[in-house]
């Protein structure tokens, strides 16, 4: 009776693999892939300069208003229309007891506006109220820098979608697709201030000592790079049943 039961569990463990030998299977082809490198690259062009303001004053009988007012009004005589923001206040009591108040500010400024600016501070300012212009940068804005980088990678897309027509061309039926994008190399924006400081710095000096008071006008471009990995593959499809 145990050999019948012994034999019995055997064949039942034999069958499923007995079976599943005799079921035809489907193998499947390897997936082939291509892997390429693009990059592309373009230039961050601009037409303003951010300017950063340096306002100190002392407080007389002014109330609060009326010193932001006059604060207001002096940013508008430097440049209208643009979009002047108070980046810090402070105030401090000095030796004499008098109040006085230290105030940045900082605004982007088109090209036509530029020069003359440090006559401009100078007409603003009156005994204890000065304002000085603290730097002039004419680096591209962030949002510029921004928006070529998106049509960079738009022409990274595009170049992979070439190359996966190309490739389809020559190998016809092969159905290679995009099936992958990786962005391996985007270079940040302050990795290119440098250059654009430098440049300011020299047309500052040179307006120094050209005895100029007005803003020397030198915009710059600023070349960035966009680089990706791009896998184009095929479907795998099945070969024959065995």
């Amino acid at each position: 009776m145990n050999r019948l039961v012994i034999a019995t569990v055997a064949f039942l463990s034999f069958a499923p693999l007995a079976a599943a030998a005799d079921m035809p299977h489907r193998t499947f082809a390897q997936q082939d892939q291509v892997v390429l490198n693009l990059t592309s690259e373009g230039w961050v062009k601009t037409d303003t300069a951010r300017v950063s303001v340096f306002i100190e004053l002392v407080q007389q009988e002014e109330g609060a208003d009326a010193l932001k007012k006059k604060i207001d009004g002096s940013l508008q005589s430097l440049a209208k229309d643009v979009d002047w923001r108070i980046t810090s206040s402070r105030q401090q009591l000095d030796q004499t007891g008098l109040n006085r108040w230290y105030v940045t500010a900082e605004a982007r400024i088109p090209e036509a506006a530029i020069s003359g600016l440090q006559d401009r501070a100078k007409e603003a300012s009156s005994p204890g109220y000065k304002v000085n212009i603290s730097d002039v940068d004419f680096t591209p804005s962030l949002a510029e820098f921004e928006k070529l980088k998106a049509d960079l990678r738009e022409q990274i897309y595009q170049q992979a979608l070439d190359e996966v027509a190309r490739l389809n061309k020559v190998m016809p039926g092969a159905d290679y697709h995009v099936r992958k994008v990786d962005f391996v190399q985007l270079y940040p924006v302050q990795a290119m201030d440098a250059a654009p400081r430098t440049m300011m710095m020299k047309s500052g000096m040179a307006a120094e000592s050209s005895g100029s008071q007005g803003g020397a006008e030198l915009l710059v471009s600023v070349k960035q790079s966009v680089s990706a990995q791009v896998v184009l593959g095929r479907s795998a499809m099945p070969m024959k049943q065995e």
